[in-house]
């Protein structure tokens, strides 16, 4: 009785087991798909990219050190309980004058209580402090270039999500047109097997036919592999999660259309707006409050303190008796701490300090001219990627008319398989460097409106 009890029980919860990971397998592939421009990809990016999130937390890290910086200068309260039991009374030898003894000897005494406990707390108060002073500036310095470096992180993401989103579009049109010449291939060669079984044209003419829609099937699978790894690099970087999907609504002529070459070339630059220049004057800023906070070490610091204890000693443990007597005292104080002499460590220390501000002067110097060689260096690059667009754009549109008169020539028996072959293979190339122009042209562009723009 109790074994089929028990096989019945072990089958339930095998069923039930069965069931639990159906539901969770079922649940674990519902995906979800979202529907992204450019710009809601990178608003979406802004929310959930893992180098932003922490950027992000960066900034409140920073808040909170200011914080903590201005807590040390407001009032600071303290308490201490402090309890000793004396299992062994230490003994003092005394001398033996103060007994009426002959000089030089000594008597043992214990003094003392077997108890004693305290009660102590403390208010204290920062009066002047040049360190205090400094070093919350300096705090609100760093506050600042988080902020500033978390704006360029921001701009950072928008234009890598931009270039893997035009990638992918890029990406995705080569394959359309792939795709369709695909099915082309294929249907010639479907046609040149009838004709060949007619005795029309020779086995070579068929092979070759075939060898063209080998060689295309394996372009195709290779372009499906770089799409596939184009769209997990943007859904990465946008934050989507495993079971999150994305479709773009944003096309390639959206965006061809937004280029104006001359707008963009002509546009004045100046360094100082710059969002790298902008970081830069953040941090330098900083440096020169750590030069400051180095010189503070030579300022005294003046504080304040209000301090009440009160304590017990006892040969008894009767400390909870409110009966018995506690000793209380009060205490007030001030504290002046003159830094003197340091053996040079200080000076050393604000050398150092000084030294790094130069050293920023230099650096502000490399990059201002560094900028605008950058900006001269991408017009040129832009401007010749727009030129190398629109030939390769007439180069793929002569190419495929090309290609189509010769096969419509090759089906009337016109035109040989070879000079077919040969107009193939020339569309084929013309097509990638169509696509590969439509994305330098795209990406040069990415790359000079974020060294043209003003921060």
């Amino acid at each position: 009785m109790n074994y089929r009890f028990f096989s019945s029980f072990a089958i339930l919860c095998l069923f039930c087991w069965l069931t639990g990971a159906a539901q969770n397998s079922s649940s674990g592939k519902t995906r979800e798909t979202l529907s992204f421009s450019l710009d809601q990809a990178q608003t979406f990016a802004y929310e959930n990219n893992y180098d932003l999130k922490n950027s992000t937390t960066d900034v409140e890290i920073a808040r909170k050190v200011v914080k903590q910086n201005t807590a040390i200068g407001l009032p600071q309260v303290s308490g201490s309980v402090d309890y000793t039991d004396y299992i062994m009374q230490p003994t003092t030898m005394i001398p033996g004058e103060f007994f009426g003894k002959p000089a030089g000897s000594f008597y043992p005494v214990t003094f003392g209580t077997t108890y004693n406990m305290s009660l102590k707390g403390t208010l204290s108060q920062l009066i002047y402090s040049g360190q205090y002073l400094v070093g919350l500036q300096t705090a609100k310095a760093y506050l600042e270039t988080s902020k500033q470096k978390n704006v360029k992180d921001k701009v950072d993401i928008r234009d890598q999500v931009a270039d893997a989103y035009i990638r992918l579009l890029v990406v995705d049109q080569a394959l359309q047109i792939l795709d369709s010449t695909y099915i082309v291939v294929s249907r010639l060669v479907a046609e040149a097997k009838k004709s060949y079984e007619n005795g029309l044209i020779e086995d070579i003419d068929v092979e070759q036919a075939d060898l063209n829609r080998i060689n295309l099937e394996a372009q195709v699978e290779d372009t499906r592999n770089a799409r596939n790894v184009a769209y997990a690099g943007l859904k990465f970087l946008v934050g989507l999660k495993d079971n999150q999907e994305m479709t773009m609504t944003d096309n390639l002529q959206f965006f061809l259309a937004q280029v104006d070459r001359d707008a963009l070339i002509s546009q004045p630059f100046d360094y100082r707006n710059n969002i790298d220049f902008a970081l830069l004057k953040k941090s330098d800023y900083l440096t020169l409050m750590q030069y400051k906070l180095a010189k503070t070490a030579y300022h005294p610091t003046l504080s304040g303190f209000l301090s009440a204890s009160t304590g017990a000693q006892r040969n008894e443990w009767n400390f909870l008796d409110t009966k018995q007597v506690w000793f209380p005292a009060v205490i007030f104080g001030v504290s002046l701490q003159i830094p003197i002499w340091s053996s040079g460590s200080r000076k050393y220390s604000v050398d150092q300090a000084r030294l790094n501000v130069e050293k920023s002067k230099v650096t502000d110097e490399k990059l201002r001219v560094g900028l605008e060689l950058q900006v001269e260096t991408a017009k040129k690059d832009f401007s010749n990627a727009y030129s190398v667009y629109h030939n390769k754009m007439k180069g793929f549109d002569t190419a495929l008319k090309i290609y189509e008169k010769t096969l419509t020539k090759y089906k009337l028996g016109v035109s040989s398989s070879t000079d077919l072959n040969q107009r193939y293979a020339q569309f084929l190339q013309a097509n990638s460097d169509y696509m590969q122009s439509i994305y330098t042209v795209l990406s040069t562009k990415i790359k000079l409106t974020k060294l043209m723009e003003k921060f």
